[in-house]
This record gives C-alpha cells, structure tokens and sequence, in this order.
C-alpha cells in the first residue's frame, strides 16, 4: 500500500511540475511564427512543429508567364521589328519592280500622236482611237458629277451626242457666258452648227441652256453666216433679242417669230409657206428653209432645221442643230415635209446683196414652182413610227 501512495505521489508531483513548466512558458511568451508553428497536444514530454510549403503556380504555367509586363513588352518590340523589316524588304522590292517597269517603258517605243495608243499604228487610226478614248473619259466625268446639272437634258444630250461631251463635262465649272465666234466662214455657204458649241451653249436661252434649247437661234444664225460671210450675229447675239421680244417658246423652243420678226434687221428677208415637197425645190443659192419639225420625227423632239440643198433626186440636206446624226445624212423632201409644222424661207435682203453688188433674185411662188413625181406618200414607215426616204 505504501508503494502504491508513492506511485501516486510520484505521478501528481511529475504532473504538478509539467503544469508549472507549461505556465512558466506562457506568461514568458513566444514570437507569432512559433505560436502558429507549435502543435499542443497531449504532454509526451516533446515538441512538435509545422512548416508550410508555398508552392509556386506561377513557375508552372506557361500563360502566366508570357502575362508579364516586361515579357510583353519584350514580345511587342520583337514585332514591331519584324514588320518594319517585312515593310523595308517589301518597299525595296517595289521601288525595284517599278524601276525596272520604268525603264522597259522609256525603252520601248512610243506614239508621239497619243501614248495611250501603240507605236506604229497609223495616224488616222490613232485620231480615231483618241477621240473614243477621250469620249470615255468625258462620259465618266459627267456621270461622276450628274447631280451638279439642274437641267436633265443636258445629261440626255451627252449620252445622245458624243461631241457635246468636252463642253458638258465644263459645264458645271464654266460661268455660263459666251464667248466670240472666231472660226471663219465663207459668204455663200452656209456652215453646220450645233447648239452645244462652247461658243454659245452656256448662255440662258428660254427655259434652260442654249445647248438643250437654242435650235432656232442656231438655225437662223446659220443662213446669216452663210448668206453674209459675217460672225457678229451668233446664236448668242440672237437669243438675247428672242428673250427679250418673249420668242423663246412653245414646243420646239422658239416661235416662229424669231424668225420672221428678226430676219430684217440682220439684213435678211423671211417668208412662212406651207410644208410641202415642191416648196422645197426653191432651195437655191440665195434661198434656204427653216423647218420647225414635230417631236418623233427627226429625233424625239419638236425643234428647228435647216434644208440647206435639194438635189435632182429629191434628196436634202439638212443641218439640224441638235443632231450629228441627222446631219450626217440626207432626207428625201417629201419625208421632212410630212414631218414638219412649217416651212419659212430665209434669203438675203436686197440691202444685204448690194453690198456683194449682187441683185436679189425673186422667190419662186410654190404655185410655179416646177413639179415633179416626188409626194408627200413616197416615204414608208420604219419600227420607230418615223418615215424614212428610199
């Protein structure tokens, strides 16, 4: 029994001195990485402690990596390098090719006529190939700037007439003036004019351009110049006293009117007869016809002609201020007279002769006039609607 108090005594003083060590230790303290790294278990009599381990994800992953600034950076100074090297090895490849084109081109012969055409093509072919080339490049500069037209027209006459394009393609950017007519004409022949002609087409003349609108003044200014071998009346001079006399109207653009009322004070005398093939064959030297023409007919619109010569077979010409085409052509006599409103005929004054010391011949009455087999039903009628000549 006495062994077994000392072993119980033994146990309680061993565990009285634990419990003082443990207090001794606690009121001295310890730093926060041993408490935290100190494991209290159970009183073995020995110490444990933990160690964490941090692993690095970062040394790891590829993508984490490459996500660092100065890799970044590092990565965007290495392309900007590789394309100013591809731009450079590029731009001296380029600089090479067009050198070598250059100097193939210097080398090669050339058309001293228009280069856009090959060298040793004839002349005359090349001034053929010149005027399309030039009429495309015109039509597109006109398409391109369409709505700076107030005037539809105008575009229709580029698209119908080729030579109108250089003056309609100006159009837009020109002061809309005239200027003086400075080509020469002949007294006793009577010179083809179009009213699209930069001399003239800009002017306002009734409700638009002269070059869509003037067919009556361009008409009469024709026999002046024919009959007078003079330019001081123009289709400019001429539309100024019809817009100021309010002859610029109806369908074909001008009374006729301008015709009868001004005629005198140039120095000519005008006559209106009935449309019909045997007035035509008074057409003489001294004598030619204005005709007023019905929409449809000659072309889509009502306008001014003038039948400039007959010859035996009823054939005339006719130069029609708004149309290359017609002009180009002859019409059979009895075809303009079905196609016409009227027939005035236009002639140089006595006044106008005596200063040529010429002597007016009288115009035949279309009653005496000499007939012939030629009516107004030998014509035929083509898909259009319009009666051609044989």
């Amino acid at each position: 029994m006495n062994s077994s108090r000392d072993n119980r005594s033994s146990r309680s003083s061993r565990q009285r001195r634990n419990n003082q060590n443990r207090s001794r230790r606690s009121s001295q303290g310890s730093s926060p990485q041993s408490r935290r790294g100190t494991l209290t278990r159970p009183d073995t009599g020995y110490s444990l402690h933990s160690r964490r381990v941090r692993r690095d994800y970062r040394s790891t992953n590829p993508l984490t990596f490459l996500l660092r600034p100065r890799v970044l950076l590092l990565i965007v100074i290495l392309v900007v390098v590789i394309v100013v090297m591809v731009l450079g090895v590029s731009s001296c490849v380029k600089r090479g090719n067009e050198s070598a084109r250059q100097s193939i081109e210097e080398s090669a012969p050339k058309n001293e006529q228009d280069e856009r055409v090959a060298a040793g093509v004839s002349a005359s072919l090349t001034s053929k190939f010149t005027e399309k080339l030039d009429e495309g490049e015109l039509l597109e500069k006109i398409a391109k700037n369409a709505d700076q037209y107030d005037d539809e027209r105008m575009l229709d006459l580029a698209l119908a007439e080729p030579a109108s394009r250089a003056f309609i393609a100006a159009y837009p950017s020109s002061d809309k003036s005239s200027r003086p007519y400075d080509d020469e004409v002949t007294r006793g022949k009577i010179p083809a004019l179009y009213q699209w002609d930069d001399h003239w087409g800009a002017v306002t003349y009734g409700d638009g351009p002269l070059a869509v609108t003037g067919s009556g003044p361009t008409a009469l200014a024709m026999a002046y110049m024919g009959f007078t071998g003079k330019t001081d009346y123009t289709p400019t001079q001429i539309a100024q006293q019809a817009n100021k006399n309010n002859y610029a109207d109806g369908e074909s653009g001008s009374k006729k009117e301008l015709f009868i009322k001004l005629s005198d004070s140039m120095g000519l005398v005008a006559n209106e007869y009935d449309p019909s093939a045997e007035t035509l064959y008074s057409i003489s030297d001294e004598i030619v016809f204005a005709a007023e023409v019905k929409e449809g007919t000659l072309t889509d619109n009502a306008h001014w002609v003038l039948v400039v010569n007959v010859d035996d077979n009823g054939s005339a010409t006719v130069y029609d201020p708004t149309s290359s085409a017609v002009s180009s052509r002859t019409w059979s006599i009895a075809a303009l007279a079905s196609a016409s409103n009227t027939f005035i005929a236009l002639s140089p004054s006595e006044k106008t002769l005596a200063e040529f010391g010429e002597k007016a011949n009288s115009t035949k009455d279309k009653d005496d006039t000499e007939q012939t087999d030629v009516t107004e039903d030998d014509t035929y009628y083509d898909e259009s609607g319009y009666d051609e000549s044989y």
